[in-house]
């Protein structure tokens, strides 16, 4: 009689539990997830737990409590634990085969069905995680040293945290469905239409196409789906055999990888190497060299065309010098190709005659991360020929990389830039960027003063005090920086 209690009372819990994963209020569901990880029927649970997962339509809360619910009762379940270790430990290097192992794990606990066939999308993005992984802490050891072994807190946290990013990874990855795909098309295409007889490159155009790249404000699991079908549609206009409709496929598709997730890496890449070839006009080979760069800081590139922006450093245009000097910062480091790239953005800022490309070349060689001792050297001492530089802009990224550096005069430096009741934006934006340095400082015995002519800059104004209202950065992205490095001054001082 007491069994038959006992399993009739295990029975309505489970039935309760069960049913408040489905319940509509998130909270609900979130403590559902909690409950469920300390119960003593590990299977059942770990069924129920996956198949919310993959049902959750939030991608915060309570994904991230039902994803840690998951790790937490795989964590209790001693042979599914070490499964799981082995999947993480023995793919490191292998996206496609992670995929592979960890779907087929939750289908056999009763999940959704395994994931056979890994699309270029789903690898780069598991790829990138990889990355993120073995900041977890994962090696080929799986987590154990380190006071990591599977009772400890750390091994809990960094268990849990990568459980939460695998199976992010595969619901960033679902396809929309037809009708859903159908409409995002169309929409992109209408757009598109509406875009094409406007001036190449102009603000009207890009007020309609920009925010087909932009993200939502509320993220979605759709998103990536829906920014993959958008490139879709950027890739075959470029196929096009109309002129008109290439340059603005290309230019969509720079917006898109500028502001978005890279997907379609292979065909993007293709695309890109058969325009070049076509010797694009200088609009055209500036996204397409800006496309190239921003698909490498995700994808990285395994033949990147160095040839292509070396050339472009002496380019008659100087939007394409400029983006070429652009461009080397994410490609050059660690190849070959990093001397000749140091040398020829020194050339560049010595002696280009246009000040906005001279200063990218110096925003470049302050912040490339080099390899080769010599190549730093000559990047320093570049940059500290143009300390006294009349250019603002290019004054400022030598500040930035004496900060960087950590040289004794930068910050008396820094507060005589301060000094001047209009200082250009550019300094405030080299601060901002030196200060993310993991080894920044900034002494102690500096921090009153260079509040104090903060605070001076925001009283007297110098917010709405731009050259150009309607460009990058306007009065609001001005007071922003200000009250952005103030908030983390004073914050500090505490």
């Amino acid at each position: 009689m007491f069994k038959k209690r006992k399993a009739r009372l295990q029975a309505e819990l489970h039935e309760d539990l069960a049913g408040a994963l489905r319940d509509a209020d998130p909270e609900v569901r979130g403590k559902a997830a909690g409950d469920m990880a300390e119960t003593a029927e590990l299977g059942w649970a770990l069924r129920e737990l996956a198949l919310a997962v993959e049902r959750e339509p939030s991608t915060q809360e309570p994904f991230l409590t039902l994803a840690v619910g998951l790790a937490n009762t795989l964590r209790r379940h001693p042979t599914l634990r070490e499964r799981t270790e082995r999947i993480f430990a023995g793919h490191l290097d292998d996206p496609h085969g992670f995929v592979r192992e960890w779907t087929g794990l939750m289908a056999e606990l009763g999940g959704g069905p395994a994931v056979r066939m890994v699309d270029t999308d789903l690898r780069d993005d598991m790829a990138g995680r990889l990355d993120v992984l073995r900041g977890e802490g994962w090696t080929e050891e799986g987590l154990s040293g380190g006071g990591r072994h599977p009772d400890s807190v750390a091994y809990h946290v960094a268990f849990g945290a990568s459980v939460i990013i695998v199976c992010s990874v595969i619901r960033r990855n679902e396809p929309l469905t037809a009708t859903e795909a159908d409409r995002i098309r169309a929409e992109t295409r209408a757009v598109l239409e509406r875009a094409l007889p406007l001036p190449p490159g102009g603000d009207e155009r890009s007020e309609l196409t920009v925010p087909l790249a932009v993200q939502p404000d509320e993220e979605s699991w759709s998103d990536r789906a829906r920014h993959g079908l958008r490139t879709d549609e950027a890739l075959a206009w470029c196929a096009s055999t109309e002129p008109d409709r290439v340059t603005l496929g290309v230019e969509l598709l720079a917006d898109l990888l500028l502001f978005g997730d890279t997907v379609r890496s292979e065909q993007i890449v293709a695309t890109l190497d058969r325009l070049v070839r076509e010797e694009p006009q200088p609009l055209t080979l500036t996204d397409l060299m800006n496309c190239y760069g921003n698909v490498h800081v995700s994808v990285p590139l395994q033949d990147p065309p160095f040839q292509l922006f070396f050339d472009g450093l002496s380019h008659p245009d100087d939007r394409v010098r400029t983006e070429a000097a652009s461009g080397l910062e994410s490609l050059a480091p660690g190849t070959p190709e990093e001397g000749r790239a140091v040398a020829g953005l020194i050339e560049v800022l010595d002696h280009d005659s246009e000040n906005g490309v001279r200063r990218m070349a110096a925003e470049s060689l302050a912040g490339m991360k080099w390899v080769e001792e010599r190549n730093s050297w000559a990047a320093v001492d570049a940059l500290e020929r143009h300390a006294d530089s009349p250019v603002a802009e290019i004054r400022a990224q030598s500040l930035r990389d004496a900060i960087q550096r950590g040289t004794p005069d930068a910050y008396d430096w820094l507060l005589r830039e301060f000094e001047n009741p209009d200082v250009s934006w550019h300094f405030i934006s080299a601060y901002t960027i030196a200060s993310l340095g993991d080894d920044f400082l900034l002494p102690s015995d500096i921090r009153p003063a260079f509040v104090e002519r903060l605070e001076r800059l925001a009283t007297s104004g110098w917010a709405d005090r731009c050259e150009d209202p309607d460009a990058y950065p306007d009065a609001e992205d001005r007071a922003e920086m200000l009250d952005e490095i103030l908030r983390d001054l004073r914050a500090d001082a505490r």
